[in-house]
């Protein structure tokens, strides 16, 4: 059998990359704990044949005794995680006083060679960001380690893309993206950061990194790394320490909280509020608005008052966030205005056509926000389903409150949590500080708890 350790290995629309310790579904990391994946590791390398209950301990459990009841969960979750896909649902087999046997063919595939992904180009014309983007050169200027940070589709890369490519005089054109993504470890990260460097590696250590962004001043824009925060935080802290002329650009839905770093918490897009007086000459002064329009490939002068109204009210309801934003959009040549306006409190059904280039997570709204959902513990996950009955706005003390009644432990390091990972916000326009879930944020906990109830 080809090496684990240099080789993947695909079953069904998932791939299992050993080396960088990922579970992949079509294409999309999907987070899986490290017990589990030596769990799955094991089961997919020896497919076909019965793995004893003791076997699979001592991988998950090196060293260790542990009971067979917490096999048990880990084969439960994982038989969780497979059944996104039909296939693959019923992948793990209980063979009784024996152990497990994985079913389904596993083929072994070679490790993909390393390879950069080209630095994303910025959008044509990015609406709203500019003084946004200012800011966070100017931010550059003065510190070495700057995190953007917001909730899914608020335009983190967008926003560090644009600013990159601004500052790429600065750094004399060496500056580099890595898409952690597909990254599961902290030497995945390592790799994929000098793959970005477009340097010759012989075996993508630290090392060899740390050579390369010693050869001169150097900006990398380091993307989707909310669910690595600790390596890209460990890893960034030694990185500065030693590669002095090193600049770190972060976009992750979660803070690195690492010396040094500077965060800046990405903003919604302003939209008007429903007593707002609007027209046709003042409607793009609002940048959600602006953004619809220009995404519907129409100009201001070409709407009606109803249009500008019924463009205001999706605005509104998905909270200035423009991956929603250009969902809603790409569906107004089919549904119309007021057909989207009306439809959003099923806001998943009709918001589902993304762009065919975007990431997998970014192909649908629901797909954005199921990746910062699975990567809530499960005290956060129980609390934002409970506060998802709350009014919009609410208070920590009503947050704690609700979330006891849910059996939720350690309500306010929870409630901190999504805060931190940005499914919450802060609502600045009270006079006392109040929380706010999103809309989308609401409806997705909606269509999950239905999906949950309906089996899915």
């Amino acid at each position: 059998m080809p090496s684990v350790d240099e080789d993947c290995f695909a079953f069904s629309r998932f791939r299992l990359l050993p080396r960088q310790r990922t579970l992949t579904f079509d294409a999309d990391p999907v987070p899986v704990g490290s017990r589990g994946f030596e769990i799955l590791r094991t089961l997919v390398s020896r497919a076909g044949s019965v793995v004893s209950t003791g076997e699979l301990m001592e991988a998950a459990w090196p060293n260790i005794t542990v009971g067979e009841a917490n096999l048990r969960v880990q084969i439960a979750a994982l038989r969780k995680v497979l059944a996104r896909c039909e296939t693959a649902a019923r992948a793990i087999e209980t063979v009784p006083l024996r152990g497990y046997c994985f079913v389904l063919p596993a083929l072994v595939e070679p490790r993909p060679a390393r390879a950069s992904r080209a630095f994303p180009q910025a959008t044509p014309t990015v609406i709203g960001r500019h003084d946004v983007i200012a800011d966070v050169a100017q931010a550059l200027a003065e510190r070495r380690l700057v995190t953007i940070t917001g909730p899914a589709g608020i335009g983190k890369t967008t926003v560090g893309a644009a600013t990159a490519s601004a500052l790429a005089g600065s750094y004399e054109g060496k500056i580099a993206y890595a898409d952690f993504s597909d990254v599961g470890c902290r030497a995945g990260i390592v790799e994929k950061m000098i793959a970005a460097l477009e340097v010759e590696s012989h075996d993508g250590t630290l090392a060899e990194l740390v050579a390369a962004l010693r050869a001169g001043p150097h900006l990398l824009l380091l993307d989707t790394c909310e669910h690595l925060v600790e390596h890209v935080a460990s890893l960034a802290e030694e990185l500065l320490a030693i590669c002095p002329d090193l600049c770190l650009l972060v976009c992750s839905r979660e803070i690195l909280r690492a010396t040094g770093e500077w965060t800046f918490r990405l903003p919604s897009l302003s939209f008007p509020e429903a007593e707002d007086d609007l027209s046709s000459q003042n409607a793009t002064d609002y940048t959600a608005i602006a953004l619809f329009i220009e995404r519907m490939g129409s100009l201001p002068s070409d709407l009606g008052g109803q249009d500008l109204t019924a463009i205001a009210e999706i605005c509104r309801r998905l909270d200035g966030i423009p991956l929603a934003l250009e969902f809603a959009a790409a569906r107004v040549p089919d549904l119309g205005l007021a057909e989207i306006a009306s439809c959003l409190d099923d806001g998943f059904s009709i918001l589902t056509r993304g762009k065919r280039t975007a990431l997998p997570r970014h192909r649908t709204l629901y797909a954005a926000l199921e990746w910062s959902f699975g990567l809530l513990t499960s005290s956060e996950r129980a609390l934002l389903k409970a506060i998802a009955t709350l009014p919009r706005t609410f208070s920590a003390a009503e947050a704690v409150e609700i979330g006891m009644l849910a059996g939720c432990r350690d309500v306010h390091q929870a409630l901190s949590g999504l805060f931190e990972k940005s499914l919450v916000n802060v609502d600045a326009r009270e006079s006392a500080l109040r929380y706010r879930l999103p809309d989308i944020t609401r409806a997705f906990v909606k269509a999950d708890r239905s999906a949950a109830d309906r089996g899915l």
